[in-house]
């Protein structure tokens, strides 16, 4: 599961944090700019009716940015947080790879909810899922599969 996610989690997140990069430097960049156009209108350079319309775009753009910034920032903190999540749930298994027996303790330890849908049996056989919530990870849909009556 762990490898399966990496790659894709490493170039999200470097994604990420490319964005977050760019949009500070841009909000920097467009506070140089606004006090430039600031000093251009005193100076006399920049009439008041530019001024006022570039700083009007300015402002949208850089609050759109912010805005922006804020998301991007929330999503790499949850993305990260999943990371550490999944590290902390394979130490956890590490601790039971010679198990010769599944004990409450240790149920109770690496699940956290189990599902049950109600009987299939529209085709001739008996099919029921099964979804198990994993403590840190939730539920691994690669691992959701029927199980039907002959195998229980």
């Amino acid at each position: 599961m762990n490898a399966k996610h990496t790659s894709d989690r490493k170039k999200q997140t470097a994604l990420r944090r490319k964005q977050i990069a760019q949009a500070e430097r841009r909000i920097a960049e467009l506070s140089k700019l606004f006090k430039r156009m600031y000093e251009d209108n005193v100076n006399g350079k920049l009439s008041d009716i530019r001024f006022e319309e570039l700083s009007n775009d300015y402002e949208a753009e850089q609050a759109d940015l912010e805005n922006k910034l804020e998301q991007w920032q929330t999503e790499l903190d949850e993305q990260e947080q999943h990371t550490e999540d999944v590290e902390r749930f394979i130490c956890k298994c590490k601790q039971y790879t010679d198990l010769t027996e599944l004990t409450p303790t240790i149920l109770n330890d690496l699940v956290r909810k189990v599902f049950v849908e109600a009987p299939n049996k529209s085709d001739g056989k008996r099919s029921q899922n099964i979804h198990i919530s994993y403590d840190l990870v939730g539920i691994l849909p690669e691992l959701n599969t029927p199980i039907d009556e002959r195998m229980a």
